[in-house]
């Protein structure tokens, strides 16, 4: 089986019964992951950019859950995934909140998508691009885009040595083919695009996991606060953004 088979055949299999650990890992990690105006990656772009009436491509985009964050918020977004199961649950999740005119998912290759050059205002994707064989994800992104449109995606980094410990200790929680981004997998972008960016969350922070166990508000507001700490600590010494456990990119085409 290829890498995009096992792709869609491991994500598959987490929409029908994912693993206890894998279910455990989601629990802690939520408030990490937040997307919306309360979430230390996201919310810089919430504050600074109005997607509505603009086309958006969700890269990668799992349950459709973003995206239809994204068309709930004006946008018009189609959002694409390698896996099936993920795509069924996507349109299930849009038809649910009466997105069907602003949100279409397509089950394909995020290598290969099949859309015009210069199809989209934006490309967004979470998680997304350490699962693919990056320089062709490059290409593809470039391609979509509209001169001048950008790309967000937020990103794990290979450093962390939390994160590396526990990758290690659940192999079966990850697909065999995926790599959490190094700054030289960043920085290759800039083959591709005219400016890269990038900013970097939860180093000492990743140890406040257990404080989703109060609820989501509370999570969110410790969470945040150690997250200030750490941007303070990699502001004072950059190369520790080197160990932080999540990345956001801003690519310009």
């Amino acid at each position: 089986m290829d890498r995009l088979g096992r792709e869609a055949q491991y994500y598959d299999s987490v929409v029908l019964k994912p693993s206890r650990t894998h279910a455990l890992i989601d629990r802690f990690t939520k408030g990490f992951y937040e997307k919306g105006k309360r979430g230390r990656l996201w919310a810089p772009i919430w504050e600074t950019t109005d997607f509505r009436a603009l086309r958006i491509l969700d890269y990668g985009c799992g349950d459709g859950a973003f995206s239809c964050l994204l068309a709930s918020r004006g946008a018009y977004v189609c959002g694409v995934d390698i896996s099936p199961k993920s795509i069924g649950e996507a349109r299930t999740l849009a038809d649910t909140m009466g997105l069907n005119g602003f949100v279409n998912f397509l089950v394909c290759d995020a290598h290969r998508t099949p859309f015009k050059a210069e199809s989209f205002d934006y490309v967004v994707g979470n998680g997304a691009l350490h699962h693919l064989d990056l320089d062709r994800a490059y290409v593809e992104i470039a391609r979509v885009l509209k001169p001048g449109g950008k790309a967000f995606f937020m990103e794990p980094l290979y450093h962390h040595p939390l994160l590396w410990l526990l990758r290690r200790l659940t192999p079966e929680d990850h697909t065999a083919d995926e790599r959490p981004l190094s700054f030289a997998d960043i920085e290759r972008a800039s083959r591709w695009f005219s400016d890269c960016s990038h900013r970097e969350h939860f180093l000492l922070s990743v140890c406040a996991a257990p404080t989703h166990l109060l609820g989501r508000n509370a999570a969110l507001t410790i969470i945040g606060g150690l997250d200030r700490i750490d941007q303070l600590m990699m502001s004072m010494l950059p190369p520790l953004r080197h160990f932080a456990w999540l990345t956001m990119l801003e690519l310009r085409k």
